[in-house]
């Protein structure tokens, strides 16, 4: 049987752990699997549950090269401490390489990292993408924009999203109640910076109508955004919930889903959004537009509110669309279908 050991920074459930996640869960019948870490948690300060894995784990130490690697036929990084830790010890690693990149390097980091910091360890990243046997990109668009980094051996395969379990005994979802009085906002968002999520508390000025609920986020974003609302006089109309197991349970009965990032690797949550038929309002970048047509999703230009306005009172066209981004997020981004790439990747390289 094929032997993958899946290399990720953290235990936390997050977007880059729930991608191996859900590959193990569905390849773990025909590959014999194992997950590596380097930290129980991340750095964030949020509340951050772990992800509930339950094959076998191993915590090594990022300066020392684990000797068991050896025994397995891929080597499968995920992130920037992971991709790290093979760049230092290729040399003696004897499996086979890959790696997902999640994201644009340079980009996603300068909002955490600030410019120089990310300029520089953001191109040491690209470079440690080209030690691999491959790099796998999340759309085509991100495998151009590697290529013309110098990345030669790359493809694309794009994320499988399963669907959120709602609970139903969850005393918000059965005893929240709508009125028709006001449009119902919704964003899921970790709320640092790159997500862009004060655009929709810019927009909250435009109409008394418009109520929002924002899932997700450290407290120290919590509180930026807290305070830009309170400056704009919106905070009344504004419940930010914060980190918590399922943010859909708080969100499902918003009218529009509002994703509003300045970058983004691959939009998960805009997949579940879809497949729980919530229409959806997003930034107009390459990543979004390559995952979601104008028949199936509307697009704001960054920063425009006026414009972002405009998208979000068209009710009755974004109602129209949220059936086709449930077709589209079901057969394209689905888990199996993700899987199957990947399985059919792993024997190829040997």
């Amino acid at each position: 049987m094929l032997r993958v050991a899946y290399l990720i920074p953290a235990l936390t459930d997050c977007g880059l752990t729930r991608i191996p996640f859900w590959l193990s869960k569905k390849l773990s019948d025909k590959v014999e699997i194992e997950f590596l870490y380097f930290r129980q948690k991340s750095f964030s300060k949020r509340g951050e549950e772990l992800i509930p894995i339950e094959l076998p784990l191993k915590k090594i130490d990022f300066y020392k090269f684990f000797p068991d690697l050896n025994n397995f036929d891929i080597i499968h990084s995920h992130g920037f401490v992971p991709d790290m830790y093979v760049l230092l010890h290729h040399s003696e690693i004897s499996a086979k390489k890959i790696t997902t990149i999640h994201g644009y390097h340079i980009e996603d980091l300068k909002y955490e990292k600030g410019f120089l910091l990310s300029f520089l360890m953001g191109n040491l990243w690209n470079i440690s993408c080209k030690i691999f046997d491959i790099a796998v990109c999340l759309t085509h668009s991100m495998e151009c924009f590697y290529k013309n980094k110098g990345i030669s051996k790359i493809t694309t395969i794009y994320n499988g999203v399963e669907q959120p379990i709602l609970d139903t005994n969850n005393s918000f979802l059965t005893h929240h109640c709508k009125s028709s009085d006001y449009v119902y906002l919704s964003t899921v968002s970790s709320l640092n910076p790159r997500k862009g999520v004060g655009q929709i508390l810019k927009l909250l000025v435009k109409d008394e109508r418009y109520i929002f609920t924002c899932v997700g986020g450290s407290s120290s974003d919590i509180e930026r955004l807290q305070n830009i609302a309170i400056q704009l006089n919106i905070q009344n109309r504004c419940t930010f919930i914060g980190h918590c197991n399922n943010p859909w349970e708080y969100i499902i009965n918003s009218d529009i889903f509002v994703f509003p990032s300045r970058s983004e690797g691959f939009g998960l949550v805009l997949v579940e959004a879809a497949l729980l038929g919530i229409p959806i309002v997003c930034s107009d970048i390459p990543t979004f537009r390559e995952m979601f047509t104008d028949d199936e999703a509307s697009f704001f230009k960054m920063d425009d509110i006026d414009n972002l306005h405009d998208k979000v009172m068209r009710m009755d066209e974004l109602k129209k669309k949220k059936a086709k981004a449930k077709i589209k997020a079901t057969d394209t981004f689905n888990v199996i279908k993700m899987s199957d790439e990947y399985y059919r990747l792993y024997n190829s390289l040997l």
